[in-house]
């Protein structure tokens, strides 16, 4: 079994923490507003049976001035970081048990076109 979906939104990491004397806190504001994008793309969808292959392609918006072909600037963030962001969003959406089944994972990232930022995410049910 296969799916694959559209998010809209802009993509953000996870996993940089800023500490602060009332604790550590997540870098990225855009976070929440990500994995709740995730979440709405799916809360409708049934859930996959483990174990999970996810192909993860982003689509960053191009600031207004940069000369740069690809989306590598530091305020992006790394694709690994915007993968985990994605997969606690597909766990807390339900349409996977937990991300600790993910057996094989492909990301990317690119400037938006037309379309918008946000990501192209499949899910794949791997048979044993």
């Amino acid at each position: 079994m296969t799916i694959t979906f559209h998010v809209e939104g802009t993509p953000a990491p996870q996993g940089s923490k800023t500490r602060t004397r009332y604790g550590m806190f997540e870098s990225s504001k855009r976070v929440k507003p990500w994995r709740e994008a995730v979440i709405a793309a799916v809360s409708n969808m049934e859930q996959i049976a483990p174990p999970y292959e996810v192909r993860a392609h982003f689509f960053i918006p191009r600031p207004r001035t940069t000369a740069a072909a690809h989306p590598v600037a530091p305020a992006i963030g790394d694709v690994d970081k915007m993968l985990r962001a994605t997969l606690d969003g597909l766990t807390q959406g339900g349409i996977i048990t937990d991300d600790r089944f993910v057996i094989e994972a492909h990301t990317s990232k690119a400037w938006a076109g037309e379309d918008g930022p946000g990501a192209v995410v499949q899910i794949r049910h791997v048979s044993n």
